[in-house]
């Protein structure tokens, strides 16, 4: 008798968290004490960063290669300049290579903890920046429950988070204001869009009826027959765009985190999710030793580290060829950040070499390894991976 795969994607939201608990405990204790207003997104809270800091048009952010590109559009919306650093193959920051990249036009510089990996030169960067006079964006998004403690953040000015990669919640981010220079500014101000929430909603009233494998194949198909093109005065572009909604929307600005994600946060306990991520993390990484052409970007788990997935580069160009074959079999496998924002540039200048970053956009493929999946699910994945790599993969 043959027994259905276990379900390996997304978890789906829980209804009956929007009942919510405690309205200052489970995740939102994290910020206690701290200067945090929540937003719609973390778009919204970087772009809301850019005024707070007082930065103007034709200022200058060194911002990492490596990047999804979304992150860094709300500072290109604010009409900044941004040129883009080098990162190391394992996307760690060499603070030398990012010094001499500093310039007279340079106002702030943006760093990014990756996949939950506290950037081991935070210390470095931030007295970078105390030495030039520049501001200091923490990018926490991938990395919420880092840290000798959860919700780390601490080297930036203003450090931003994002509640649903760790979360099934409807979205929702924070931003937290470490300067006691700066003013906090007012919470963010304009209610969260209604359209956006419903269909949040709907995918997870979806979940609820069809299960989460059956709403994951359902929207599927609907996305599938929607699919996203290049507006027609988009630039020509040698290389792949990001998917049209990555792009910063102007509409959302001042828009504050839904009241449904609020409850649902207060709701959800931490401990547990750290215990469990970094067991289902080194329960993948064992199983995948040795696997030909696959390189895990991390192979350890640093003590303060509470990863979102596990990262691994995919040689010989079939990285997306894998991830389509693990899709179809249901598991969540993603081509990590594999478009490019076409308004940055991202070639090699005499003061940035920044191949290893696009090398890690078009080979990085990303493995859940999420606090809803059991020792089934992640050895399940593991054997998955393994045996289709032998069919994709060159070493």
């Amino acid at each position: 008798m043959t027994h259905p795969a276990p379900y390996c994607g997304d978890p789906a939201m829980v209804l009956g968290l929007l009942a919510g608990g405690d309205p200052s405990g489970g995740v939102l204790s994290l910020f206690a004490g701290r200067r945090v207003s929540h937003s719609f997104n973390t778009r919204v809270a970087i772009r809301k960063a850019v005024d707070i800091l007082g930065l103007k048009p034709g200022d200058e952010v060194l911002a990492p290669a490596y990047n999804c590109g979304s992150e860094l559009d709300p500072l290109r919306h604010a009409g900044l300049a941004i040129r883009l650093y080098p990162v190391s193959r394992s996307a760690e920051i060499d603070p030398d290579r990012l010094l001499r990249m500093v310039g007279a036009r340079t106002r702030a510089i943006y760093l990014t903890h990756y996949f939950g990996f506290l950037q081991p030169e935070t210390a470095t960067v931030r007295a970078l920046c105390d030495s030039h006079g520049l501001h200091l964006i923490e990018d926490c998004a991938l990395s919420l429950l880092s840290g000798d403690a959860p919700a780390e953040g601490r080297a930036g000015d203003i450090s931003v988070f994002c509640f649903y990669k760790f979360f099934p919640v409807l979205a929702g981010g924070a931003m937290i204001v470490n300067n006691d220079r700066l003013a906090a500014g007012e919470a963010f101000a304009r209610p969260a869009p209604a359209k956006g929430v419903g269909k949040r909603l709907l995918r997870a009233g979806l979940g609820k009826a069809l299960g989460p494998a059956g709403a994951a194949r359902l929207l599927g198909r609907v996305r599938a027959g929607t699919a996203e093109t290049a507006s027609p005065d988009a630039p020509m572009l040698a290389r792949p765009d990001m998917p049209g909604h990555y792009y910063f929307d102007p509409s959302l600005i001042d828009a504050r985190i839904s009241n449904f994600t609020l409850r649902a946060l207060s709701g959800l306990a931490v401990p547990g999710t750290i215990a469990a991520r970094r067991q289902n993390y080194l329960r993948l990484l064992e199983a995948l030793s040795g696997v030909a052409g696959l390189e895990p970007l991390r192979p350890d788990l640093p003590a303060t580290a509470v990863p979102l997935s596990l990262p691994a580069r995919v040689t010989g160009g079939q990285r997306n060829a894998l991830v389509a074959s693990l899709k179809a079999e249901g598991i969540a496998a993603t081509p990590w950040w594999s478009g490019y924002n076409r308004h940055l540039d991202f070639s090699d200048s005499a003061e940035a070499d920044l191949s290893a970053a696009r090398n890690l956009k078009d080979s990085v493929l990303s493995l859940p390894i999420h606090q809803y999946l059991g020792t089934v699910e992640i050895d399940h994945i593991a054997a998955r991976v393994r045996d289709l790599a032998r069919q994709h993969v060159r070493a």
